[in-house]
């Protein structure tokens, strides 16, 4: 299993692992930008119009199992009563909790398989975690001040209304402090408590990885969370070539080919896909709201030490 925080890299990790797969298969593809083909150029093109974001993708040939979920979820074989007051905090809107939010796991969607769905046996599945056993786990997070500001502007233009709401408030009137302090932040350290409480207890199970490692060296650091998940070491042949075809202009170019956002939350064409803005960056550089995040993350359990906070600049003093 491999887990994001949202707005963590989620959409990348589904594509270049996607790209690597296919391309171990003796796939290729078309590089949009550059025109340059890649892989066996007498393979089977990726078609991106099947392609539809899982949240499960057949993975088989290039790992030990044949099904790897990519997506947002608690920690399965976390117990609640291992985390004081984890049960007060409440996610503000769906989307946190795939294996907890009643959907009919009988038929779970899987891309790139001859077939459409697969079951999952939810409750075998927190079983298995629960005692150390089963696949093994990795949560990639977001240092949760740029998650907030990235999630807010996602949720402030999602084609479902309810992520334009925020305790009965619609988002256009709401500011990204009261967003991450009445809503945003809670739901990111009930996510996060529960891989920080199952790392903690199974460490050869559960591996963090900050997304910023991830996006400073992405082929690295994608190899070492391949190599926890198939529990063996693998070459990864093609990962370079996948991580470029995942590059932020590419996808967004697949999205302008393809007519939809790549994650299918946009109202006509938008993209999901965000570059940083001067209108809401801003206060990512925020030093007091880092330090009021800080706070308030600790006063929900959470272990600040496990993020990549930025070096801020304290404002100058005034005379």
């Amino acid at each position: 299993m491999l887990a994001t925080i949202p707005r963590s890299g989620t959409w990348f990790l589904r594509y270049a692992i996607a790209f690597l797969c296919h391309l171990e298969r003796g796939g290729r593809v078309r590089d949009r930008l550059t025109r340059h083909i890649v892989g066996t150029p007498s393979g089977p093109d990726f078609d991106f119009k099947r392609f539809k974001g899982g949240p499960l993708f057949f993975v088989g040939g290039t790992f030990p199992a044949d099904h790897l979920f990519i997506g947002h979820t608690v920690c399965p074989g976390f117990s609640a009563p291992d985390v004081q007051g984890w049960t007060t905090l409440t996610f503000h809107v769906p989307g946190y909790d795939y294996f907890h939010e009643g959907m009919n796991y009988r038929y779970t969607p899987v891309d790139l398989a001859p077939y459409d769905y697969i079951p999952v046996r939810v409750k075998a599945l927190e079983r298995a975690a629960g005692h150390g056993r089963g696949g093994r786990i990795t949560l990639v997070y977001r240092n949760p001040v740029s998650q907030a500001a990235s999630y807010f502007h996602y949720c402030l233009r999602h084609k479902d209304p309810d992520y334009g709401l925020l305790k009965g408030r619609r988002l256009g009137g709401v500011s990204l402090q009261d967003f991450l302090f009445d809503g945003g932040l809670a739901s990111y350290a009930k996510m996060f408590l529960s891989f920080q409480a199952m790392a903690s207890k199974h460490p050869a199970l559960v591996c963090l990885t900050p997304y910023e490692h991830l996006m400073a060296d992405p082929v690295n650091v994608l190899a070492d969370i391949l190599d926890h998940l198939s529990e063996q070491r693998g070459k990864w042949r093609w990962l370079p070539q996948a991580v470029s075809l995942a590059r932020l202009e590419h996808l967004k170019t697949i999205e302008l080919e393809i007519g939809r956002s790549l994650d299918g939350t946009r109202k006509g064409r938008g993209s999901h896909m965000r570059q940083g803005s001067s209108t809401w960056s801003e206060p990512v550089t925020n030093s007091k709201l880092h330090r009021d995040t800080i706070a308030s993350l600790r006063q929900m359990g959470v272990n600040t030490d496990l993020f990549e906070w930025p070096t801020l600049a304290e404002p100058a003093a005034v005379a």
